[in-house]
């Protein structure tokens, strides 16, 4: 079903584009949000069977990012587009747009839209993994020990289809809001005297906090050096999961801070692209 803030036609899917082997579709209605902009997907799709999707979340602290463009989220699709996955690029509002929950009710309203919509569009729609760093880390950690509260589905675009995960790869996200430091000095958010505390959400939104046994598998990747999230988060959420029974890692990417190097980005991905492999088949 749909929700009543929308009518059916505004869900037409996007049409189908031509990249060499690969189809792309831009710009994908996932949800309107009256008097805002609306939430989009664009999703690239590998030729062959009906591959595994990956909803990729870019991060930013919750204050800057696009699902367009990125250094991180540009070199994940592209590879793991080139191994055989598809990539859905997804929106969600910002910090200062609207407050937690809304952030994880827009990803989930994503993953509903592809559940929906995925099978017409050539993806495998039991097959959906997600895939982010830093706050789209968070996200994705969000996606994969949710599925089971109802309470913070939202009601966003597509209803009654499962937000739930088959996977997902969080590389330094925030996993505890009591535990956030202020911004690094030299930063552009402690330069122009921002801090990310005040539109970040509170306590209840931690991911340590809804673990269980039937939390999605779970791979994390952290700098042993990152000031901005420290590594202790991922620790922190790996524990937790082993501690309720669930499946999940962590790589420590030694001397590196919350930004990657190519060499280490590039250790990163093979590490996620591993995991999802052995995950999803």
């Amino acid at each position: 079903m749909l929700t009543p803030r929308a009518p059916l036609a505004a869900f037409a899917l996007p049409r189908a584009e031509r990249a060499g082997a690969r189809v792309v579709y831009r710009d994908a209605l996932v949800a309107p949000l009256p008097g805002y902009r609306p939430l989009l997907l664009d999703l690239v799709v590998p030729a062959g069977a009906p591959p595994a999707v990956v909803v990729f979340l870019d991060g930013g602290a919750l204050a800057a990012g696009s699902h367009k463009h990125g250094r991180i989220g540009d070199h994940v699709t592209e590879t793991l587009v080139d191994n055989g996955f598809a990539v859905a690029r997804a929106q969600y509002r910002l910090g200062r747009e609207a407050a937690f929950p809304a952030q994880l009710h827009d990803v989930k309203a994503a993953v509903r839209w592809i559940r929906r919509h995925g099978t017409e569009l050539g993806v495998d729609v039991g097959r959906v993994a997600a895939w982010g760093h830093s706050a789209g880390g968070y996200l994705a950690a969000m996606l994969a020990v949710t599925a089971d509260h109802p309470s913070l589905d939202g009601d966003l675009g597509v209803t009654g289809e499962p937000s739930g995960l088959a996977a997902a790869v969080a590389w330094s996200p925030p996993t505890d809001f009591t535990r956030i430091p202020p911004p690094p000095e030299g930063t552009s958010l402690h330069r122009t005297g921002h801090d990310p505390h005040d539109w970040l959400p509170d306590a209840t939104a931690s991911p340590l906090l809804h673990v269980s046994a039937t939390a999605a598998p779970l791979l994390l990747v952290h700098g042993t050096d990152d000031s901005g999230i420290p590594i202790a988060h991922s620790e922190a959420l790996v524990a937790a999961y082993w501690r309720a029974g669930a499946d999940a890692d962590l790589i420590r990417l030694e001397g590196a801070g919350h930004f990657y190097s190519r060499q280490k980005l590039q250790q990163a991905t093979e590490s996620g692209l591993t995991f999802l492999r052995e995950r999803l088949g």
